[in-house]
């Protein structure tokens, strides 16, 4: 479970649920932070902000696109070097580039979005599992998406790259179970963000999937949550 000791690495963190999710675990924990984003100016934002919230608080932070093999494998290692080795992974960074019929699905679109919410998150799961195995504990927290749970018209390649990051993580599951390493999967529907180009107030806040997560790091060690499906109360896409 979470404590002061956590080194916590967090992918997506400048905007969204990423930042909602540092916040959450700053306010609470005087834990070590890896964080990285795309954006810049508000990844140093969303850093300025866990040490108003926590002075204490180490962050490490990058800006890269995690759809740069190269630029994830540098983080991890310089993240470990800088906070020692990471025992919470949170799998946050991901988009919907693009919407459209199967039939009209540019294959360029659906590359770059399996690379984005599937072999990325993977790539970051590689680089913390071996210190997780040898101690033989940790947590692995995948964002998943509703769509892993009911089809959407004209999200074709997003839910492709979603389903395959599902799959590997409900394998991830099974296959870490007897090293005692924590893996869940969480599972949002609409979420009021910068994920989507207009804003939806029936939308759920940032805050409160940061929240319900955080209450899952913070099960004892006798206890896992393997999957939490998260939709607003009232949401018309099914």
């Amino acid at each position: 479970m979470i404590s002061n000791q956590s080194k916590v690495m967090i992918t997506g963190a400048s905007d969204g649920l990423g930042k909602a999710l540092t916040l959450a675990i700053a306010s609470k924990y005087s834990c070590s932070l890896a964080i990285c984003g795309r954006n810049e100016a508000k990844l140093k934002e969303t850093v300025r902000a866990v040490h108003t919230v926590n002075p204490c608080v180490k962050v490490f932070a990058a800006c890269f696109d995690v759809t740069d093999d190269e630029c994830c494998y540098a983080f991890i290692r310089n993240a470990q070097e800088a906070l020692g080795d990471i025992d919470i992974l949170i799998n946050n960074a991901g988009a919907n580039i693009k919407k459209d019929l199967v039939e009209n699905i540019d294959l360029n679109d659906l590359r770059y979005m399996l690379n984005l919410n599937c072999v990325s998150p993977l790539i970051f799961i590689q680089g913390v599992l071996p210190h997780m195995k040898e101690v033989g504990d940790g947590h692995i927290i995948n964002i998943l998406s509703s769509v892993c749970k009911h089809s959407i018209e004209n999200s074709g390649a997003y839910s492709a790259s979603k389903h395959a990051m599902d799959i590997l993580h409900q394998i991830l599951l099974k296959e870490v179970r007897e090293s005692h390493i924590k893996v869940t999967g969480i599972y949002p529907g609409g979420i009021n963000t910068n994920f989507r180009t207009n804003v939806r107030e029936d939308y759920m806040h940032p805050k409160t999937v940061a929240n319900a997560i955080l209450a899952i790091l913070e099960c004892e060690d006798d206890a896992v949550v393997h999957e939490l499906v998260l939709r607003p109360f009232v949401e018309n896409n099914f």
